[in-house]
């Protein structure tokens, strides 16, 4: 059975906390503030990084949100699996990515150290695997 974006979300902060604390206090100190709506293929979930922790949720009032990110599963294990880079991917039609070029410049920074964790992490390669 496939895992729902919102559990997986959950799970992945989880380990984060576990294994890569350090690295997670950096990531919320630098994205403070921002709240993505995230979706991939067809499943949604809201994550919001607030001061000291961050929050997975199923929805938030619109006015809130200030990133929209749409992708698909391919792409993103293309990301992971290091077959298409972040630059690469937002040439193509899988990955949308929507909010002001400051926020987003603060979320890329934050998408390239996840994925550089998740690129190492045996913890994160099971993961991902259960997310098929």
């Amino acid at each position: 059975m496939t895992l729902k974006l919102k559990k997986f979300l959950s799970d992945f902060i989880e380990i984060m906390k576990e294994d890569f604390p350090l690295q997670l206090r950096g990531i919320i100190k630098d994205a403070r503030g921002i709240t993505c709506l995230q979706t991939l293929d067809s499943d949604k979930a809201v994550i919001q990084i607030r001061k000291r922790e961050i929050i997975i949720t199923k929805g938030t009032p619109k006015n809130e949100i200030n990133v929209r990110v749409a992708l698909s599963r391919d792409c993103l294990f293309k990301i992971i699996a290091g077959k298409m880079t972040l630059a690469e991917a937002f040439y193509t039609k899988e990955f949308d990515v929507i909010g002001d070029p400051q926020t987003l410049l603060r979320c890329y920074d934050m998408w390239i150290r996840i994925i550089s964790i998740a690129r190492t992490s045996p913890r994160f390669h099971f993961l991902i695997y259960k997310l098929r």
